[in-house]
């Protein structure tokens, strides 16, 4: 193949994949759980970092991660940031907040009319190997198709960290330092009421749509 004829095919070729690029619409939607991991490929594209069951592609600059579990997508997940935002609707209808906003553990508290219960990677003595995140967890009913929605809080930010505190001295007080050194806290659901108010105008950090979904255990 000539140099000229290279060109031209590798100028069409990136205006073909431009062309057909996804878009986060497509791609984080509920049209696309249950899909089979072929189909989800020829829509979101290649994978970029592929962790056992876990594939994780680069969508409109947004980071997207699909669970494939007997050959199905099983469980989607987006980082959110102020350009990348997720419209929940397209998986629990009006379960959820309405989208063109920054997503908050209140606005879903609110949308979805029913409690949360919540979970934590480390609350206290958490070392300094990487940031942890407090996870809020949903499960819908049977018109949602009993979806599950959790949403992840990383406790970096100061809204977050104060949440945090609030929530880990209110269980402190209540069980014991030990309670939340230990992590019990993510045995049972007793202050889940606490971090809700507590967590309620921080913004969400990521959010994973699925079934049998599971945060950090005791």
């Amino acid at each position: 193949m000539s140099k000229l004829a290279y060109s031209l095919f590798a100028t069409t070729l990136a205006l073909s994949l431009d062309t057909h690029a996804a878009t986060v619409a497509e791609v984080f939607t509920g049209d696309m759980l249950g899909t089979n991991q072929r189909y989800f490929e020829s829509v979101a594209g290649i994978p970029r970092e592929s962790n056992g069951d876990v594939h994780s592609f680069k969508v409109q600059g947004c980071d997207i991660s699909a669970t494939v579990q007997g050959g199905k997508v099983s469980t989607l997940r987006m980082e959110l940031t102020p350009k990348c935002q997720a419209d929940l609707t397209q998986f629990v209808g009006t379960f959820a907040p309405a989208p063109g906003k920054p997503l908050t553990v209140g606005a879903f508290a609110a949308a979805s009319g029913g409690d949360l219960s919540f979970s934590a990677d480390c609350l206290s003595m958490c070392g300094n190997a990487a940031d942890p995140s407090v996870y809020a967890h949903w499960e819908g009913p049977h018109a949602v198709g009993f979806r599950e929605v959790q949403l992840e809080v990383m406790l970096v930010s100061d809204a977050a960290i104060n949440a945090a505190s609030q929530w880990e001295s209110q269980m402190s007080k209540a069980e014991g330092e030990d309670y939340v050194i230990e992590t019990r806290f993510n045995c049972d659901t007793k202050h889940s009421a606490v971090a809700q108010k507590a967590f309620a105008n921080v913004p969400v950090t990521a959010v994973t749509i699925g079934t049998e979904l599971k945060g950090p255990g005791c």
